[in-house]
């Protein structure tokens, strides 16, 4: 089998520390509300971010940073050990996240800022890089090789 190529050795750690991340974000949302809500601010120039929606959760906040701990970890192991099951969700996560950041295009033309454009822009352009690069072929073989190891052992 062929070594893992490198962007998805980042990618697994950048999970597995997306979990870290996670549980300080439910830990915030359960002692210090209001240190979750000026983090979450400070994200979201003009709007433009995740505030809007994780302030829409209320008191289902805790809940949803904990689950989406498990899944990033979950996530974090199946690229750490090629389950190519991993790479396409991951493909419909970012599929969903760039619809979803249609929504985000009227309240940045509303009011534009410097911040908000460029975080639109880097979002977008990070998301199409990584599609692309889960799409690639080494990257498909990798993943493949892994499953058909698997299969024949």
């Amino acid at each position: 089998m062929k070594a893992r190529p490198k962007g998805i050795t980042i990618l697994a750690v950048l999970l597995a520390l997306n979990v870290a991340l996670f549980v300080a974000l439910a830990a915030l949302a359960i002692f210090s509300r209001t240190s979750l809500m000026a983090f979450l601010h400070a994200l979201s120039p003009s709007g433009a971010g995740p505030e809007a929606i994780h302030t829409a959760m209320g008191g289902l906040l805790p809940l949803y940073y904990g689950v989406m701990a498990g899944v990033t970890a979950t996530l974090a192991l199946g690229f750490w050990r090629l389950w190519n099951w991993a790479r396409i969700v991951m493909l419909g996560i970012i599929v969903l996240s760039l619809v979803l950041m249609v929504t985000e295009v009227r309240p940045l033309l509303n009011e534009p800022t410097a911040g908000a454009i460029i975080l639109t822009l880097v979002r977008v352009a990070l998301s199409v890089l990584w599609v692309w690069y889960l799409l690639c072929r080494p990257v498909r073989d990798a993943f493949h090789q892994s499953r058909d190891k698997g299969a024949a052992a």
